[in-house]
Parts: C-alpha cells; structure tokens; sequence
C-alpha cells in the first residue's frame, strides 16, 4: 500500500449525510506506515465491565458499568468535534467515553475507547502508536446507511504485516471468520459492547509471510447462531493483488519483497542509492515467462503487462511515499513514468531545483530532511523529452497532512499524530 494521506480522506464526520464505510476509509491512512490495529483475544478481559456471553463464548461488554475511558482517550475522543464547521460534527459526549477490553495485540491488551453521540451514535478511540484515530457514526441515519458489517484495512507499509479492523451492528452475529487465500479459515473473536452503543467491535493482523505466499485473507464473513451468512464483506490487500510473493535476503538491504513469477537469474538493478538516513535505495526489474515484467524494490513491487504504464498521463504515477528501510523518517519520489520523459525537474517552494533522469520507465529519489517541513516541498514536477522540449508537468500538494513526516505530529480533522 502506497502510504500518503490524501486531503479528502482525512476524517471528519456529518450529520445525516455521512457513511460509515467512507469514514472508516478516510480514518485509516491517518498513519499508514505504522498503522495497529490489533487482533482480537479473550485473554486480556478485564472482570469488570464483562456482563456474559453467548454460546460460542464471545465477550458482551456492558457499557454501563465498563471502566471510564483514560483521559487521554477523553481528550482524542473529545477532538472528533473540533476544528470542523458548527453543527457538522458528530456531537460526541467525550465525558461519556468507556474503555473496552478484549482485544490485544500479539496477545498484549490493546484497549479501544467508545462514546456515546447525543443522537444515538457513538466514537472510538483506535490507539496508533501514541496517536489515535476517530471513526464515528454520527446518528441513527447512519448506522442503517452502514449495514451489517465494515471494514478498515491497512498495512505496516507496503512490505509489512496488514491489519484489518472491523465492526458490525448485527445483534444476531455469534461467529467471525477470515477466509484466506489459500482456502483455509478460522474464527475471529470479537466484543459486543451494550447500549447505547450496540455494536461488536473486531481486529486481526496477518503477518507478512502469509501475504506474500498465498495465504493473504480474501473475505470476512459474519454468521447468526445457526450458522446463516449474515454478511461477507472481500478484502482488498494491494500487496496480494499483485501476485504471488517471496521475501528474498540480498546483502546490503532489508528483506525484499520479489513476485515468484520473476525470473531471478535475469534481474536488472536500475536504482543502487542511499538516503540520507543511511538506508540503501535498490530497485530491480525482471522478466516473466508469460512475457510480463516485475518490478521490486523501495517503491513499487508487482508484475505488469507491456503497455500497462501508458494507461497513464507521463508523470501521473510519481508520487511521494515512505520508504520501508526509513523507520517511518524517510520519503522517496518515485514509481513509474511515462515513455517519452528523457529527464524529471523537481520543483521546490523554497526554489530549490533538482533534475532526476528516469530509467527504462522507473524513477526513484530519496527526498532529503531539508525538504520536509512546509515551505520547502516538491511543489512541481517537470517532464522533458529527449530533445529538451517539455513533455509533461505535474502539480504535487505541499499542504496534504501525512505526507512527509515530521517531529511534532498534530491532531487535524480528529485524526490523532498527523504530520501537517
């Protein structure tokens, strides 16, 4: 997954006319690169706020008597109405705001924080890594526009663990299950939590391994207890989408990510760089059997048919994005380029100009420290054909919250550790 935080999906939230779903996406790539949400576990539940549980032995979390939400969580919750227009937001009592057990991740207690709206719907608090994000379902309107069941997925990175999290309406569901890839399956666990929030709550992560070697998860599907479908909702891995994977130990780089239909003994580097940070910037290209080629490395990774890159306008497909060998510090400008660019001018705000030369329809960059804050960035990009004449050009957002990184994340449109 391609980690940048497009202005439109930053989260805010409406009166009647919102979308859970659109929400749920807009939420997710608050911090796509350190994205946690967690996996589910009956280990970690506290006594108290646990009320009973059905059959298949799920946890119902009474609400009511559940502990009050740390005041941190009060605070972040709190945030999901500020800075939006009077009347827009969803008119959450933060005050409210519970803690919910029953989730963990890699069997550690992960707690989420859940308050009520005054017009019957509710906001969750999803630790990130220091920061939070705040879905919300503002009113009832809502929740019948949602239907059964939503999903949030994202990835550690491109190349890292993926983490799907979830939640439905249905009181009637008794039985979560992921289906992967492979055709094997297993169960998810989950909390309900009671009124006046009257959801279940669900979160899973699938290792890295499993999505680069065929067993990737394809569907979550949600059951009643006689074991009638209630809703399956497919899951969308961009890494898995690509084909099938293999992770490849080369000297001198992190563990790469590599197409099992590349022919490796006839791989070509284009791109042998070091960032700023120290990081080594590789990128390789292969043939396959099937006449297709593959690309892998600190950007991009897949296997593509001839002609596919001209689908798009020259410049359309660069783009700012982190790099996996960064620790979350380093970007890159970078992926592919439409034939007929013989050279990339980078244009900056502060009016720095760098001249960047395309190979075989591939660039890559490491952008440098310096060109990070406000003030500073990539505003546009310049192509030029061999002849010198310009090609193409391309405006790029200097003003995009999550793009670059930074030392002080921010809390905008509700969304908790957010670059500016």
């Amino acid at each position: 997954m391609s980690e940048e935080l497009r202005q439109n999906e930053i989260l805010s939230v409406g009166p009647d006319d919102g979308d859970w779903t659109d929400v749920l996406r807009r939420a997710r790539w608050a911090d796509r690169r350190r994205r946690v949400y967690g996996i589910a576990t009956l280990a970690a539940l506290a006594a108290i706020g646990v009320a009973s549980a059905y059959a298949t032995g799920h946890p119902i979390i009474d609400f009511g008597t559940a502990d009050k939400a740390p005041s941190k969580d009060v605070a972040v919750i709190g945030s999901a109405d500020k800075g939006v227009p009077e009347g827009t937001g969803p008119g959450v009592i933060a005050e409210q705001a519970r803690e919910i057990p029953g989730l963990s991740i890699d069997g550690k207690p992960y707690e989420i924080s859940v308050a009520p709206t005054r017009d019957g719907g509710f906001c969750i608090s999803f630790p990130q890594h220091g920061g939070a994000t705040i879905p919300c379902i503002a009113n009832d309107a809502q929740r019948r526009r949602m239907g059964n069941m939503s999903l949030a997925m994202s990835a550690d990175g491109d190349w890292g663990p993926f983490w799907i999290g979830g939640i439905f309406l249905e009181r009637e569901g008794e039985r979560l299950e992921v289906v992967r890839a492979d055709g094997s399956s297993d169960d998810i666990p989950f909390v309900w939590v009671t009124a006046p929030i009257n959801a279940g709550f669900f979160v899973l992560k699938v290792s890295n391994e499993d999505r680069v070697n065929g067993r990737g998860p394809v569907s979550v599907a949600l059951f009643d207890r006689d074991g009638i479908l209630i809703e399956r909702q497919s899951i969308l891995d961009p890494l898995a989408q690509t084909g099938r994977m293999k992770t490849v130990d080369l000297p001198g780089y992190p563990n790469l990510t590599v197409p099992v239909d590349a022919i490796w003994e006839k791989r070509r580097q284009l791109f042998d760089l070091r960032a700023e940070n120290g990081a080594r910037v590789g990128f390789w290209v292969a043939p396959t059997r099937d006449g297709r080629t593959c690309v892998w490395g600190s950007i991009s990774v897949g296997c593509f048919h001839p002609g596919q890159v001209e689908k798009s306008s020259p410049l359309e497909l660069l783009r700012v994005v982190g790099m996996p060998a960064g620790g979350g510090s380093q970007v890159a400008l970078g992926d592919r380029v439409g034939t007929g660019v013989a050279r990339v001018e980078a244009r900056f705000e502060d009016g720095d100009k760098v001249e960047l030369t395309p190979k075989e329809g591939y660039l890559i960059w490491p952008i440098p420290s310096r060109h990070n804050s406000r003030g500073h960035r990539i505003e546009e990009l310049v192509g030029y054909d061999a002849g010198g004449d310009v090609f193409a050009e391309k405006h790029m957002s200097t003003t995009m919250p999550g793009m670059y990184p930074c030392d002080k994340p921010k809390v905008v449109g509700g969304v908790q550790g957010v670059c500016p």
